[in-house]
């Protein structure tokens, strides 16, 4: 069985202005850069990419989407069987019997 590897967080292409007076980001033509963005802790990572490794990164990104999108409707149908379960005792569940006036009572050492 092939186990594929998985990476938590995204895959990004960044567009943005460096501020850099004359620059050509400031006639439009944005800087360009791709990142994997992951939140570790409360607190967002960004890393940028090699343009080599986009593509690596952005298959074990998808590859853990879809892996946390199984699990999700793996855990929706498992707490759907247990309520089933739980309705299925609840109907076949029968109480004990009530003491009736005049019974013995019970042995000493039995509960």
């Amino acid at each position: 069985m092939e186990h594929k590897e998985l990476m938590r967080g995204g895959v990004y292409r960044l567009r943005r202005k460096c501020g850099k007076p004359g620059c050509r980001c400031t006639r439009g033509q944005l800087h360009e850069s791709w990142v994997h963005l992951v939140r570790e802790g409360g607190v967002q990572r960004t890393r940028v990419l090699p343009k080599e490794e986009v593509a690596r990164w952005r298959a074990l990104a998808d590859q853990y989407r879809r892996f946390r999108l199984a699990r999700r409707e793996l855990k929706r149908q498992y707490d759907k069987i247990l309520l089933l379960v739980d309705q299925l005792e609840g109907a076949r569940a029968v109480l004990p019997p009530t003491r009736q006036k005049g019974d013995a009572d019970a042995p000493s050492g039995v509960v």
